[in-house]
């Protein structure tokens, strides 16, 4: 129960712990079967949302198999990692916002409002979608009922008790734990951390549009890795029955509620295009819209057919070659998927701390940023693996700043650098053996088509 980088994550550490008590397989195994629960769960939501907005088992059995074979939904599931809990937790904001356009029941914004609280406190970038559910709340539903002064102080309470996660923090960094990324003493520092302050002053969180080439390479990792690449044409080419009558006059009863999301679909990635720049794993949500939009699309194709087909007893066969059609195309699509989330190979991280260890003199100290500390304080702590050295989480950028303290708390011990590549300040540092692959992120060590540091390359610097 240690303090990860920022922004935290205290609810995410919190469960993964608890879960981990469970005496079953190892240790990474158990706290990987968290994000396994959260994709399975993210499945599950999807078809219970399609189903329940289009009342039809097909589009919702598409949608589901849609997000559930997506090469970064597969790869999330089965890694330690919190971001896929965020698509997870708005596709049941979705059901609940759905269950109060048709029932208007406060009780459902409560429980919404503890799911956001709790999502933001499990990882931040769910704050991107919250205009989006505050937009749906205030459009779909009898809004004026929250605005009287029980429902409102129940709702602002739920929110709290959410938010309450995130004391998690500064309680447990007073203890001093194993990990422990960032000292949190105060209201200051923990607002810095939490918004990830530091790192946006050097440019690693700034707000700025991607480029041409670098969207077009987030957005093609996140959907056409997983899928076969003509699975786009049978995604969006249904589109142009809407310009149909019939077909049109068939959403009428859902078209508010589809418009409102396809605004907010479009709002929510637009803002995570802005900020998220080379995190491709906060690109998550767009499995999610796209996996929405997968289903649409198969009700689309078979509410045309079914409308300008003669009744009879071939009236199945539209959904039928539908299904064929979709489910085998996204059969297709796991060659391209298994090399993308195959962790079979992924011995990097474990090869560079063995490394490191036997370079590493009696009592020596080992700076590390995160790409590679969880792995040697695991080999550590966990294992039980050279006690004698003292292993520090530094930023990537601003190690040199922990120096001069370093040299006071050990004088005279050997300091090492474990920094990931490209790494062009080497002032002062001499490199030790060569570089190793390691998969952070959720990316895999097959996953060589990104260069560097996609996935990380780390090397073993001694400072000098």
């Amino acid at each position: 129960m240690g303090i990860s980088h920022s922004p935290g994550s205290p609810a995410y550490t919190i469960i993964a712990w608890l879960i981990s008590r469970a005496p079953l397989g190892s240790l990474p195994a158990r706290v990987s079967f968290v994000s396994a629960l959260m994709g399975a769960a993210g499945v599950v939501a999807v078809f219970v949302f399609m189903l329940m907005l289009l009342d039809r088992w097909l589009p919702a059995l598409v949608s589901a198999l849609a997000l559930g074979l997506g090469g970064q939904w597969w790869s999330q599931a089965s890694v330690a990692e919190p971001y896929n809990a965020i698509p997870t937790i708005i596709a049941v904001l979705l059901i609940l916002l759905l269950l109060w356009q048709r029932k208007g029941d406060i009780r459902l914004v409560w429980g919404g409002a503890l799911l956001a609280a709790v999502g933001l406190a499990y990882h931040p970038t769910l704050l991107y979608f919250i205009p989006v559910l505050l937009a749906g709340v205030f459009v779909l539903g009898p809004w004026r009922k929250l605005l009287k002064p029980k429902p409102l102080l129940v709702t602002l309470l739920l929110i709290a008790a959410g938010l309450s996660f995130y004391a998690y923090l500064p309680i447990r960094s007073a203890t001093n734990p194993a990990v422990l990324y960032q000292k949190i003493d105060s209201l200051g520092r923990l607002y810095r951390f939490v918004t990830v302050s530091e790192a946006r002053s050097t440019g690693t969180f700034a707000a700025k549009l991607p480029g041409q080439e670098q969207l077009r390479e987030r957005l093609s990792e996140v959907v056409r890795q997983g899928y076969y690449p003509s699975f786009a044409f049978l995604v969006f080419g249904p589109a142009i029955t809407l310009l149909y009558p019939v077909v049109f006059r068939t959403i009428k009863r859902m078209r508010r509620f589809l418009i409102w999301l396809s605004a907010g679909a479009f709002f929510h990635m637009a803002v995570v295009f802005a900020i998220s720049g080379i995190f491709v794993q906060y690109y998550l949500p767009v499995l999610l819209y796209f996996s929405i939009w997968t289903g649409f699309s198969v009700y689309l194709v078979v509410t045309a057919a079914g409308a300008y087909l003669e009744k009879g007893r071939f009236s199945r066969a539209p959904g039928i070659i539908t299904a064929v059609i979709y489910m085998g195309v996204l059969a297709l699509g796991l060659p391209h998927l298994w090399p993308f989330v195959n962790h079979h190979n992924d011995h990097g991280m474990r090869k560079f701390g063995n490394w490191a260890f036997s370079q590493a003199k009696p009592d020596a100290v080992i700076l590390a940023n995160w790409d590679s500390a969880p792995g040697l304080l695991y080999m550590q702590k966990v294992e039980g693996e050279r006690p004698d050295l003292k292993i520090y989480t530094v930023p990537p950028d601003t190690w040199r700043n922990n120096l001069s303290d370093i040299e006071k708390q050990h004088p005279g011990a050997q300091v090492l650098l474990a920094r990931s590549l490209p790494f062009d300040n080497r002032a002062g540092t001499r490199a030790i053996g060569s570089w190793y692959f390691i998969s952070v992120k959720g990316r895999t060590y097959q996953d060589q088509d990104h260069g560097l540091p996609w996935p990380a390359a780390v090397q073993l610097f001694e400072v000098t």
